[in-house]
């Protein structure tokens, strides 16, 4: 016999058997840490001992500290580290990317993959192609190998097999004593998931164990949530595997019907998968690494002698539960046996694949989780609420399990009578079908099913009833208070990322992204035109919008602390006790019970459970409904489309691996090149000293110098710039020594008439959010004519006195003794704005009141913190109410703004 194989524990160096080395290493690591621990808390205490009475120890924690507390499977300690050294979840490794010589091929050549690319995603017919091949070929433009269409399709053929690609099945299902055949086209989920690990770019970037982590508030270590494996479903999952060194391997899966046709009469049922062991910002994005097509239901079509009868209910249900299936049929062998992957850094990891998230429409978690819907004793797909408790959100009912639902099935199918079986079925809402997703080991499909943000607020709570009833009450009032409203909402300030509207009332939109930005802005187009005496029951309305935004926008946030979500849940409350209080005062018979408003019972709940809900929200999923109705509009013959479609989704994917490739195998040369270049350059040269001063902010769109004589001359009539030289002379010469820089001569300085200063009309401003605390970015405009209008954005400044809200006036540059400095000319809105109202309490306005315009002020652009909306009071001269719904940051910055100033929450 050979002799058994030993290996070495890289814990303690010591020599074991292969067969008992698992074992063995756990304990070791696990006895380390504990003597590690151990002598910290000795070293600590000599340390006590030895320090002088009159010694004062550093505190053990700052503010801000980031501590990570690893799954106990990990074998990772518990670390903590300083804020500014914590990168969430941002891998900094470089991704060992193969120097492939040649990323292009089975192309013939580079050139000849980036003609086929651009034939690929210009959409070309076989005609057109033939024809612009045959037009280069009579150039003298010789290097392109590629003779025709169809060895084009010869070589995407070719290189097809670089990465999974789709397989049909055909299932059969009874239906009336007769069969039914069904075509199931399919991505195996789990080769995609063995590409996504062995590729070197995504490879640095998976998280494989489950964290809790903490921020130091001064007082406590306090939990947040961001990304899946931060919340507690994941940390549950690991804990549930049945081997220690085994990872979940954890996907999101997205399945909704597509309207591929202008009217909607070609449909497909496409299904995406995400993998939620990637960062947020791969997962959700148009990279390898983001959502992937992984499946094509059959969509049974309509029959109407049938059609609404149970029978055939449950028939289209076997049918997607059936095609789910060939989708998850490998996935549920391994979940439950595990499978070993050598993955991008060449180790071989134990994966147990798991499905995390199911993220759908209400309609498809019925489906999903096979309950009867809206209609039936108990319509929600998590809990059993009963249906005629749906308004109640405040009470928790018990939740839905599959091994309750299993047992639930199986005590029905065991009686002789059909009636029985129908009417325990029917007690619980269920549907007498087997459960795809139940052969799937370490996934319930109850807790899966997510809250969708998209459907459930955007498209549902407020598209479809508080939208909907706002127009009706404001009809009630009369045309003119909706044209006001109208002619409000159009002069609401533009901003990046939100639509604007020149009219509201009269309109409906498809799109839930619309609707999200009318609920942001609504209150404060309308606060002003709804009287709360004369109207008091559209005013009450306009508050639940108000409270119904307050609980959207906490939805929203992107990292959520213990706080927030309490926070969250006290908005689910107010906004609950608002809509009764309209309810029962309202005689439209309108029903608020309805099982999306009851979604907000489970809200942060599945928070806590799964992270913040861009990760379980449809939004990012529809997107890819987009290329897939291009393909069907532009490159198919409009029957049979499936295999059409996919095949050209297969391309475009092997399309953007291969253009990866050439632009790693770029970048090599580029960095060659680079290496080579420096190594000859002279060590004496002096570096180029050039940098950007602006720090966090940027000035663009320059413009021709001008001269304070023509600056003035220009705003001759407008008393924000009266005597705009010698101002400016003045902040500078106060404001330059204070932050070190000398004054020329020591002398304060002078501007004269001809002396020159460039102007600029956007700012670009980096900040940190209050919300992820990660950059981002505000573009700003300070232009007379920005697309046909004048355009003056606001900011919020950090002035001497504190911090305060101005609109731009001027952004420029000028020169003192060589150095370039930048400014900006503000119209502060610091004035004081007397008592708060009793509108501002039930808004939560902020308000700012401008200061005569002849007080304008210079400011460094470096005293710029971020943008600001300001959306103009009608009611009061000179009054702008602070738009808090623009975006999470300055929701969060509001709330805090309020607390400190004591306005009641």
């Amino acid at each position: 016999m050979p002799p058994e194989q030993t290996s070495i524990c890289d814990t303690c160096g010591q020599k074991f058997k292969s067969r008992g080395l698992a074992a063995h290493q756990k304990a070791c690591r696990r006895d380390t840490l504990r003597m590690q621990e151990d002598r910290e808390r000795q070293n600590a205490r000599a340390a006590l001992q030895d320090a002088p009475d009159d010694h004062v120890l550093p505190p053990a924690f700052q503010q801000d500290d980031i501590r990570t507390e690893y799954h106990p499977r990990s074998g990772i300690p518990t670390k903590t580290d300083r804020f500014g050294d914590f990168r969430c979840h941002t891998n900094t490794a470089h991704s060992q990317v193969p120097q492939n010589t040649t990323p292009w091929e089975p192309f013939g050549s580079r050139i000849d993959f980036d003609f086929a690319e651009l034939i690929l995603k210009a959409n070309l017919t076989k005609l057109q192609t033939n024809e612009l091949i045959s037009l280069i070929r009579r150039t003298a433009f010789k290097r392109l190998s590629v003779t025709d269409y169809d060895g084009i399709c010869k070589m995407w053929d070719a290189a097809s097999p670089r990465h999974a690609n789709f397989k049909k099945e055909v299932i059969s299902v009874p239906h009336r004593d007769q069969e039914h055949n069904f075509d199931v086209w399919y991505r195996p989920l789990w080769d995609w998931a063995c590409d996504l690990l062995k590729d070197p770019r995504l490879g640095p970037h998976f998280v494989f164990d489950a964290q809790r982590l903490y921020k130091y508030d001064g007082q406590d270590f306090v939990r947040f949530f961001d990304e899946p494996w931060t919340a507690n479903a994941f940390w549950d999952s690991q804990s549930s595997l049945p081997k220690d060194e085994g990872k979940p391997f954890a996907f999101i899966i997205y399945a909704d019907k597509a309207k591929l046709s202008l009217f909607g009469r070609q449909k497909a049922y496409p299904v995406i998968a995400r993998c939620a062991n990637l960062p947020v910002g791969i997962r959700n994005g148009e990279g390898f690494g983001g959502g992937r097509l992984v499946g094509w239901l059959p969509i049974v079509e309509e029959e109407k002698q049938y059609s609404g009868t149970q029978s055939f209910v449950n028939f289209k249900n076997v049918v997607w539960h059936e095609s789910f299936k060939c989708l998850l049929k490998l996935l549920a062998s391994l979940s439950k046996t595990g499978f070993c992957v050598k993955c991008w850094d060449g180790i071989e990891r134990l994966f147990y694949p798991l499905i995390l998230i199911l993220s759908a429409d209400y309609e498809e978690q019925c489906v999903m989780t096979l309950i009867r819907g809206t209609k039936c004793k108990f319509p929600c797909p998590v809990c059993l609420v009963p249906r005629e408790e749906l308004g109640n959100v405040l009470t928790s009912y018990p939740l839905r399990t599959t091994m309750s639902t299993q047992a639930t099935l199986q005590e029905a199918r065991s009686f002789a009578r059909q009636e029985d079986k129908e009417k325990l079925l029917m007690s619980r809402g269920l549907r007498d079908v087997d459960n795809a997703f139940s052969d799937v080991a370490h996934t319930d499909v109850h807790s899966a099913v997510s809250f969708d943000r998209l459907h459930v607020n955007n498209e549902g709570n407020f598209s479809d009833h508080l939208w909907t009833q706002f127009q009706e009450q404001v009809k009630s009032i009369g045309r003119r208070t909706q044209s006001k409203i109208d002619e409000y909402f159009d002069s609401m300030p533009r901003w990046h990322n939100i639509n604007h509207f020149n009219h509201v009332m009269d309109i409906s939109f498809s799109d839930g992204s619309k609707y999200e930005d009318i609920s942001k802005l609504i209150v404060f187009a309308a606060h002003d035109v709804i009287d709360r005496t004369s109207h008091a029951l559209p005013y009450l309305l306009l508050r639940c919008i108000h409270q119904y935004v307050n609980v959207d926008m906490y939805a929203a946030l992107e990292v959520h602390t213990s706080e927030t979500i309490a926070e969250g849940r006290r908005a689910i409350q107010e906004f609950t006790r608002l809509l009764d209080q309209y309810s029962a005062k309202d005689d439209s018979g309108k029903n608020w019970a309805y099982p999306k408003r009851h979604a907000h019972t489970h809200l942060f709940d599945d928070i806590e459970a799964k992270g913040a809900t861009r990760n379980t929200n449809t939004k990012p999923n529809e997107k890819c409904h987009g290329p897939i109705r291009r393909i069907y509009l532009r490159r198919t013959n409009f029957k049979n489309i499936a295999e059409q479609v996919l095949r050209l989704d297969h391309r475009f994917l092997i399309a953007h691996l291969i253009r990866l490739d050439i632009e790693d195998y770029d970048d090599l040369i580029i960095s060659q090149s680079d290496h080579l270049r420096s190594d000859s350059e002279d060590d004496n040269e002096q570096p180029n000293n050039d940098s950007d001063n602006t720090f966090h902010v940027k000035l663009g769109a320059a413009q021709e110098e001008q001269t304070f004589a023509a600056v003035e001359q220009l705003h001759a009539n407008d008393s924000a710039f009266n005597r705009f030289r010698i101002k400016l002379a003045n902040f500078l010469s106060d404001s330059l020594p204070v932050h070190g820089i000398p004054l020329p001569g020591g002398k304060r300085l002078k501007f004269v008439p001809d002396e020159t200063v460039t102007e600029h009309r956007f700012i670009k401003v980096n900040y940190e959010s209050i919300v992820d605390w990660r950059t981002t970015t505000d573009y700003l405009r300070c232009s007379p004519s920005f697309h046909n209008f004048p355009r003056y954005d606001c900011v919020i400044i950090q002035a001497q006195a504190g911090v305060i809200f101005g609109r731009l006036l001027m952004l420029f540059t000028c020169v003192v003794d060589g150095r370039t400095h930048p400014v900006a000319l503000v119209h502060p809105y610091d004035a004081p704005v007397g008592q708060r109202s009793l509108t501002d309490n039930h808004f939560q306005f902020w308000r700012v009141r401008e200061r005569p315009r002849i007080s304008s002020e210079f400011f460094s652009v470096h005293s710029i913190i971020r943008g600001a909306a300001l959306a103009e009071d009608h009611s009061v001269q000179g009054d702008y109410l602070v738009i808090d719904t623009i975006d999470t940051d300055m929701f969060l910055r509001m709330k805090s703004m309020h607390k400190s100033a004591g306005h009641p929450a």
